[in-house]
């Protein structure tokens, strides 16, 4: 009488664990694929929040917030350069409703959004006003 083992050999054990791995790894990238990808889809709306609140604000007191440097530049978005527009200032509207972390408006990679405007001196702000929100690279990890 035969007796019979009723089980798997290594060699298909060890078949089955690769077939697995492969998958896990095929998925694994997929899923860093798509998280990159939601990252640059929330900096761009949040891109576009802040510059509507720009305008909005621009549109309701036909200006500009004083903070910004008469001459142009980059400054930071944080709770002091956007006071007016968090309803901060003076006015007290909320125009931006941002979750601030740190006292900075962060974009996902956690690193302040910066924001670079030009005005030429003998023209009014406004109608030179120009705005270039960025982010840096995707690829950069926070400190």
């Amino acid at each position: 009488m035969k007796h019979m083992n009723r089980g798997f050999t290594l060699v298909e054990m060890l078949v089955v664990i690769g077939m697995l791995g492969l998958l896990m790894a095929t998925a694994a990238t997929g899923v860093a694929r798509a998280k990159g990808q939601a990252k640059v889809t929330k900096a761009n709306a949040e891109v576009r929040q802040l510059i509507g609140a720009w305008l909005a604000y621009e549109a309701a007191y036909d200006g500009w917030p004083t903070d910004l440097p008469a001459g142009g530049g980059e400054i930071e978005a944080t709770q002091s350069t956007l006071k007016e527009l968090l309803g901060e200032g003076q006015n007290k509207v909320v125009f931006l409703n941002a979750q601030m972390v740190n006292g900075a408006f962060r974009d996902p990679w956690g690193m302040p959004y910066k924001i670079r405007f030009s005005a030429r001196p003998q023209q009014d702000l406004k109608d030179q006003f120009s705005a270039a929100i960025t982010f840096p690279n995707r690829n950069r990890l926070p400190q």
